[in-house]
């Protein structure tokens, strides 16, 4: 086996330092001497021919423990090397200092080819553990930054891409612009959008029937794929979204650069929710719809999902098999990924009546379900047409600002489930039990803002003051 001792040579460079010599014993009968390439001032080798360490911490410190480290590793790669060499007689002084420099420039391994922005992106989404839903969300985030990646090349940067080096609060800044109105972006360059849509339905041409064209405020048509404006909540989670893969890429070893570090997401805002009451909900079902059978249908699968108050999601997923013992059995999409856990509602006559209205077990699912679109666009004629028009006070997402329209023009999927959050907690004011029956997890923010809306409640919590 190899061993090494050391000595300093007496010849000083410029800086008036001396050059460490390993003494290497090929065998106890044979030793060679190598140039180490390692420099210290004569002060600092000791009696033990060995680098001494002052104890004051500072620069030199810390220069000469480097050095020492520096020093072990390549006195085991010497010996390492000629414990490898079957002929102890080839290894002489050449040998030795072709080694050396190996050791400090190593012979480089074939260079994989490095993985660019959108390559960590997709490494992130195939092992970072997503949600269904929260996968389509991200990848919405990814065509945006593949958007935003090409228009930058048109306007102006021909040789930009996005790479995790890059990224700093200015072009954040931009990134946060470019979401809040891709609208512009799709009127001065839309090849972009042919290339990656604003929405993943418009890549997929499926034969659809033809729908009138869609119009603006002025009358005009509005052309295919052009991106509506997106909300300040919506812009603040894709952002926190981006911070995620951001953290993640830092925590892998993609990136030391947290460009967010110095960048302020926006608050997500909600306004109070917006529900109906029982008595509405009776008055949209008891609506006389039979002219229209498109609307009466969405009408009823809007009023069962009020009386089991799932998401619109969980509700498209139902089925037959659903209902077990007079009650609906699901296990929340948005959340089974964190916490699978099966929410369990029991169903009252009325919901039941529904289900046997629509009841064909060749259909396999529930109901027979439009896509959301148009469920979304038939509650509100619904709606309409039960008068169900009194003034609500909503936030605009947009503006942040508080504006009063009528309920049709607001009533959608989700405030089937607000109406049953709602009117259930108006009457046992317990969130650990409605939150059993709507499948919200303890001490969500989303579920804390249920606690503001009756004004009836307010009124009866004032009385205790009497």
């Amino acid at each position: 086996m190899a061993t090494t001792n050391y000595l300093l040579t007496q010849t000083q460079n410029s800086n008036g330092k001396s050059q460490i010599i390993l003494r290497t014993y090929v065998r106890h009968d044979y030793r060679i001497r190598i140039q180490s390439g390692i420099w210290v001032s004569p002060k600092r080798w000791g009696k033990k021919n060995g680098i001494t360490i002052p104890t004051i911490p500072g620069e030199e410190q810390e220069m000469l423990l480097q050095k020492k480290e520096l020093l072990k590793r390549l006195t085991a790669y010497i010996e390492d090397e000629i414990n490898k060499v079957e002929d102890k007689n080839a290894i002489d002084k050449i040998w030795g200092e072709k080694k050396v420099r190996t050791f400090y420039k190593p012979t480089k391994a074939p260079k994989e080819r490095e993985k660019s922005f959108f390559d960590v992106i997709d490494t992130y989404l195939s092992s970072h553990k997503l949600s269904e839903q929260r996968l389509k969300n991200f990848k919405v985030l990814t065509r945006c930054l593949h958007r935003f990646e090409l228009f930058k090349k048109k306007d102006g940067s021909r040789v930009f891409s996005l790479t995790l080096a890059n990224l700093s609060p200015e072009l954040l800044r931009q990134i946060e612009d470019f979401l809040t109105d891709e609208k512009a972006i799709f009127l001065r360059y839309p090849e972009i959008y042919e290339q990656f849509p604003y929405s993943a339905k418009i890549a997929v041409k499926t034969p659809k029937r033809k729908r009138p064209p869609i119009l603006d405020d002025e009358g005009n048509e509005v052309p295919k794929g052009m991106p509506k404006p997106r909300g300040q909540n919506t812009v603040a989670d894709l952002l926190t979204r981006f911070r995620a893969f951001i953290l993640w890429a830092i925590d892998n070893g993609y990136t030391t650069n947290n460009p967010f570090k110095h960048f302020s997401i926006g608050e997500i805002v909600y306004g109070t929710p917006i529900y109906i009451s029982n008595e509405e909900r009776n008055k949209l079902l008891e609506t006389d719809l039979s002219d229209d059978k498109e609307v009466e249908t969405q009408r009823d699968i809007f009023v069962f999902q009020c009386l089991v108050g799932c998401r619109v999601s969980d509700l498209y997923k139902m089925t037959y098999r659903s209902i077990i013992n007079g009650a609906v059995e699901y296990i929340p999409r948005k959340t089974k990924e964190d916490r699978p856990i099966t929410v369990r509602v029991p169903l009252n006559d009325t919901a039941l009546k529904l289900i046997a209205k629509y009841q064909d077990y060749s259909r396999d699912m529930l109901f027979p379900f439009n896509t959301e679109q148009d469920y979304n666009r038939k509650i509100k004629i619904a709606f309409q047409r039960a008068g169900l028009d009194r003034i609500v006070t909503v936030l605009d997402q947009q503006t942040r600002q508080e504006v009063q329209r009528p309920l049709y023009e607001v009533a959608s999927s989700h405030m089937a489930r607000r109406t049953f959050i709602g009117n259930i907690y108006k009457k046992v004011k317990d969130p650990n039990l409605v939150g059993a029956l709507s499948g919200h997890k303890e001490g969500s923010k989303a579920f804390a803002r249920y606690r503001d809306i009756d004004e009836e409640m307010k009124k009866e919590l004032i009385g205790f003051l009497d």
